[in-house]
């Protein structure tokens, strides 16, 4: 008897995708739409992204506008099933009121969005339960362990405060004890004047030694700010898909080790 073919299931993001592979095994072939460097804020899909999510049983979006360019083309494509994967994620709001979606930035949220990815193949594909089953709760002790070890990084810090050149680590120092004292570009907009001279303030009033800023992003801006305020600028990753964050998991080690050694 010839194997089944394995569910087709599409991300918009690494983190996303990297979940879905890891849950789902070989079960699963699963698609990154946004490529490794680009930003989701400013994505617009390209013919190759939307041939690639043809065939797709499932799409899995962060939704609260972050991929919502994900929506036309799952439209376009015919995708059966469209999961925004918040569920059992307590979502936190800017100062706008509007939801911050990067809710992935956190060992503990990233095991919900495992647990939704499972229950949705296993929904679509129910033969494949208990593989699945099994697959979900090693991957879950591993966020386990991985979540110890961001812990373990960032305890004892002389300072937990950070300055970001973006709004998308809010989760992340929720999660691991870390305050953002001041963010350049609040909801990806360009700040002016007013805004920057805040800015400027809210780093020298926390005595911030580094500005972090994202690989995604543009830092001609930011790095004369830096050299007037004499910080250094360092680099987190909220999104992953490279060498060296090749993991969802390898992607919080990396930002813990970022924090740790700029603020050490």
């Amino acid at each position: 008897m010839a194997a089944a073919e394995p569910l087709r299931v599409a991300a918009t993001i690494f983190p996303l995708y990297d979940i879905a592979r890891e849950v789902g095994g070989p079960a699963v072939e699963a698609i990154l739409l946004l490529p490794p460097g680009a930003s989701p804020h400013t994505f617009e899909p390209r013919p190759a992204s939307i041939k690639a999510l043809a065939h797709a049983a499932l799409l899995l979006r962060v939704g609260h506008t972050l991929d919502d360019w994900a929506s036309g083309m799952a439209e376009a494509t015919g995708v059966g099933r469209v999961v925004t994967v918040d569920a059992g994620v307590r979502l936190r709001r800017f100062a706008d009121g509007t939801v911050d979606p990067h809710y992935w930035l956190d060992a503990g949220n990233g095991k919900a969005i495992a647990r939704t990815i499972a229950g949705e193949i296993v929904k679509l594909a129910p033969e494949t339960r208990a593989g699945i089953e099994a697959r979900l709760a090693a991957y879950l002790r591993r966020l386990d362990g991985a979540d110890a070890e961001v812990r373990r990084i960032l305890a004892d810090l002389p300072s937990r405060s950070i300055a970001t050149l973006h709004d998308g680590f809010g989760y992340f120092a929720d999660a691991y004890g870390l305050t953002i004292a001041a963010v350049f570009e609040p909801g990806a907009k360009e700040p002016g004047p007013r805004a920057v001279a805040d800015f400027e303030r809210r780093v020298r009033a926390a005595g911030i030694r580094a500005i972090f800023a994202e690989p995604q992003l543009s830092t001609n801006v930011i790095r004369a700010i830096a050299g007037d305020l004499g910080v250094s600028i360092s680099l987190l990753d909220d999104l992953g898909g490279v060498p060296g964050r090749d993991s969802f998991t390898a992607l919080l080690l990396f930002d813990a080790r970022q924090v740790a050694a700029a603020l050490k």
